[in-house]
Formats: C-alpha cells, sequence, structure tokens
C-alpha cells in the first residue's frame, strides 16, 4: 500500500515554465517541431494533469488520515491518565464509535458511505480552453508497457519512445483485444494486468544498440512522457541535461564516438533508476558526466574490436 500524501497538493504553485531553469526542457520539446509557447503549455498541462491526480488522491485518503488522527489522539491520551478513569470521548466534533456507525446504517441502509466515497474516487475531466488549437505536431503515443513502467518510476528502453516503438505499439493495439489480461507483479503482490500494460514488446532493442538518430528522436518523447507520468521536475530536468550533455559531446567525433555514447547512456541511465529504487545511500547526479567510465567503456570498445579483427585474420589464414 502506498503511503499517504504528507501534503497537501492543492497548496502547490505551478511553476513557472518560462523561467530560465526550464530552458533545457523547452528546447528539448522545441526540437520536436513546436514552438517555444507550445512547449511552455506542454510542461504546464503536464504539471496540472499531475497536481489533479494527486488532489484527487488527497480526497481519496482524507478517512485515512483521520483515522490515523484519532488513532494517535486515544493513544496520547490513554498514556496521560488510566483507562478507567478516562473521561468520555467528547461530543464536539463528534467522534465515530459503534453507536453513531449503527444510527448511519439505519438512517442509510446498505449504503455504508460507499457512494460518497465512489464519488470521491471518480476521476475528474478535465476542462479545456475553448480557444487553443491542437499543437501543430503530436507526440507519438507509446505503448501501454512504456507508460506503465514510467507510472512505475522503473527503467524503460528508449526504443519503446522512437518512431519505430511507437509503430509498434499501434500495430499491437489494433491486433490484441481489450479485455485480455495477465499477471503482474507489484512488490509481493501477483495482480491482474492488461496483458498491453506488462508485455514488453519482442521487436525491442537495447539503448545501446539504437542508432544515434533513434536515441536524438526517443529521448525528446521520453520527457515529454515523463513529466506527463507525474516525475518530479527535478528528476526530469536530470535527465534533460543528461542528455544534452550527450549530444554536445566531443566523443561524437571520436572514431565510434556515438556507439560508446550510447553505451554511456545505457549503462547509466539503467544504474541511476536501480540506485533510486534500491540503494539506501546517496543517489548520483545523472547530468554530471564521467569521462573516466566514457574512456573505459571506449578502451573496452577498443578491445573487443581488435579481438573481433583478429578472429577475422586467423579465419583467413586457416582457411
Amino acid at each position: 500500500m502506498a503511503a499517504l500524501l504528507e501534503r497537501d497538493p492543492n497548496l502547490d504553485i505551478c511553476p513557472d515554465f518560462d523561467s530560465e531553469p526550464f530552458e533545457p526542457m523547452r528546447e528539448l520539446l522545441r526540437n520536436t517541431g513546436i514552438t517555444n509557447q507550445q512547449a511552455i503549455d506542454s510542461l504546464r498541462n503536464a504539471w496540472v494533469t499531475r497536481n489533479d491526480q494527486l488532489r484527487d488522491r488527497w480526497a481519496q485518503e482524507a478517512d485515512a488520515r483521520q483515522a490515523l488522527a484519532d488513532a494517535a489522539a486515544m493513544q496520547q491520551q490513554g498514556g496521560q491518565q488510566p483507562q478507567q478513569q478516562a473521561p468520555p470521548p467528547p461530543r464536539d466534533p463528534p467522534r465515530p464509535d459503534d453507536g453513531q456507525e449503527e444510527e448511519e446504517q439505519q438512517e442509510e441502509p446498505g449504503t455504508d458511505g460507499r457512494p460518497d466515497r465512489e464519488k470521491r474516487a471518480r476521476p475528474k475531466l478535465q476542462s479545456f480552453d475553448p480557444n487553443l488549437p491542437v499543437a501543430s505536431v503530436i507526440v507519438p503515443r507509446p505503448s501501454s508497457y512504456a507508460l506503465n513502467k514510467l507510472a512505475n518510476y522503473e527503467y524503460c528502453e528508449l526504443w519503446y519512445f522512437t518512431q519505430e516503438g511507437c509503430e509498434d505499439a499501434q500495430r499491437a493495439q489494433r491486433s490484441e483485444a481489450d479485455d485480455a489480461f495477465g499477471m503482474a507483479k507489484i512488490g509481493e503482490m501477483v495482480t491482474l494486468r492488461p496483458v498491453a500494460s506488462v508485455q514488453a514488446s519482442k521487436r525491442a532493442i537495447q539503448d545501446a544498440d539504437l542508432s544515434w538518430e533513434q536515441l536524438y528522436y526517443a529521448q525528446r518523447s521520453f520527457v515529454d512522457y515523463i513529466l506527463k507520468a507525474g516525475w518530479p521536475e527535478e528528476h526530469a530536468q536530470a535527465l534533460v541535461r543528461f542528455f544534452v550533455h550527450l549530444e554536445n559531446s566531443p566523443y561524437i567525433n571520436r572514431e565510434n564516438g556515438k556507439k560508446i555514447l550510447l553505451t554511456y547512456q545505457d549503462r547509466v541511465r539503467r544504474s541511476w533508476m536501480d540506485a533510486m529504487k534500491q540503494s539506501d545511500g546517496p543517489v548520483f547526479n545523472i547530468a554530471i558526466i564521467n569521462t573516466e567510465l566514457l574512456e573505459s567503456i571506449a578502451r573496452e570498445m577498443q578491445s573487443t574490436t581488435t579481438a573481433d579483427l583478429h578472429r577475422q585474420v586467423c579465419t583467413l589464414c586457416f582457411s
């Protein structure tokens, strides 16, 4: 069970996405073909969507927070004086007890407050701007599997956000039944989930095997969807700076430079996600490029290339 929210999201204020700290995010979105204002609107809409989700969750958790507060108050009261001398519970404000629950059940037999909870749990439909047209470029939608990975803060291959990955998702969506379900493990529990959200694509490839053009395209869609999935802004900005540093790395002009950077991106991003999910200690900043690790990968790839050439020469000599 997820922990209760500690802060009321109704008090949160939407950041100024037109400010300087968000320029890397805006640049990534502008590179997809949209204007600066459309990039700002996209970031703002993603924040509003996530905030609405948190507000709904805050409302749904109201009863649980009140129960915890009541339990803490009763525990504190019991520690101050013996239980047999405890005064009757105050009637203003009233505290729910068995008698009150029976009265409520008599007044509304069979409801048990369910309609009110169902009303709070029902998803909300966000309003729209009657004067705002659709964006000139619509970011292709990746598969439900990839979106589910992002929603659970799990590592997901960038292939799912390439043009090939999004086209594969469209084909799979047309061929799979909407009511098909599969088993998924969440923590220590096993539950039923739609097959599309738990089944990886057979066509997916590792990040290190992507082309440079695929990485260039996928990272922009990836950042857009992690914002929509409600990732913390500091994590999204760190990823933006990470990708920007790789794009502008001098390694691009070296022999096998792009392959070195692709391998670095694959290993470092996976390690970053593992550290945030499993580590109790400090987690490194992914935006800081480690040149020693880059050199290590370069030497590793050079060694592999040399070994391959040696095997080819030996094959020719003995053929």
